[in-house]
């Protein structure tokens, strides 16, 4: 291990108080973070790149206490539940759940309250990661639930399964998947600042339209069960959708429900009309079909020609 990963270790033990609810023998503050990484000179502050991260299991109630350190971190839930105590504020961090957060802006507390608490974590600096969070409005830290199949998860265990040496492949595959987990974190769950110029208007309605559509994507919804549940005609309903997120209501579903089998298929074995069925289509040939038309092949040649990445 180089010099840079061994200082950023003694940051990273010199930030973190461990506290426990009876007598311990201990535990070394370096278990919470996992790996640390060895770094290259050529890439530190240039490009994302992970300081130290793996998989952490905590079995025992204790208190994390965390200085602030010029980094952000990743922490995704797997198993159990943990708190994040933060501004005096107390936010559950549950099955499912990934936190995003600015070490460097404040301190903050986890507590593992609930006898077992299985998380991922990794903390990474460098890249654009300022420039992102000043245009999507973030402030301090994010806590978003995740899908189990969604490509966030997915990447995060590229992300995990990937390796801490100094090889410039390794960083920048590192590089590439904390970038795409962030900005999708970002795009999904925080309005963006500055409004695209020309962009248009959007009437309440047609919002609660599409967070209905992306709840019921397992459904079989026609266009008379939205026009019924908007109580306007179909057509007015098609006009000003499409008008706003470029396609009419029916396509925009199947899009998403494409997405669902695209992350089923990379992430699951399960077969392809199991797949269909999951992602909300009754007929696996028109899955097939509209699969083909949008990836350019079929669902299986998809699987295949992306095997390296499971």
């Amino acid at each position: 291990m180089n010099n840079s990963s061994m200082t950023f270790r003694k940051q990273y033990e010199n930030a973190l108080t461990v506290k426990t609810e009876a007598p311990s023998e201990g535990i070394p503050a370096s278990y919470f973070a996992g790996i640390f990484y060895e770094q290259q000179e050529v890439c530190a502050d240039r490009i994302p790149t992970v300081l130290c991260g793996g998989s952490v299991k905590i079995d025992e109630s204790l208190t994390l206490s965390f200085a602030p350190l010029d980094c952000r971190m990743l922490l995704y839930t797997q198993e159990g539940a943990g708190t994040l105590l933060i501004e005096g504020q107390r936010h559950p961090l549950e099955s499912g759940s990934l936190l995003y957060l600015d070490r460097s802006k404040c301190v903050f507390s986890l507590l593992s309250d609930s006898r077992f608490w299985h998380f991922n974590t990794f903390s990474f600096g460098g890249g654009l990661f300022p420039v992102y969070e000043s245009l999507a409005a973030f402030e301090t830290f994010l806590l978003a639930q995740i899908d189990s199949h969604s490509s966030i998860t997915r990447n995060l265990r590229h992300l995990l399964a990937g390796e801490c040496g100094t090889e410039l492949s390794y960083k920048l595959r590192d590089a590439g998947l904390l970038t795409a987990i962030v900005t999708e974190l970002l795009a999904t769950n925080i309005a963006p600042q500055f409004p695209q110029e020309g962009q248009k208007k959007c009437a309440p309605y047609l919002l609660e339209l599409k967070h209905y559509m992306d709840n019921h994507l397992g459904s079989n919804l026609k266009l008379e069960d939205l026009e019924r549940h908007c109580h306007m005609s179909k057509y007015r309903i098609c006009h000003e959708f499409s008008d706003v997120f470029g396609l009419p209501p029916i396509k925009y579903m199947n899009k998403k429900r494409l997405e669902t089998a695209e992350n089923l298929l990379l992430s699951t074995e399960k077969k392809v009309h199991e797949i269909a069925l999951a992602a909300g289509f009754e007929n696996t040939n028109h899955f097939i079909h509209l699969f083909k038309k949008e990836y350019g092949t079929t669902p299986q040649a998809y699987r295949e020609a992306h095997h390296l990445y499971f």
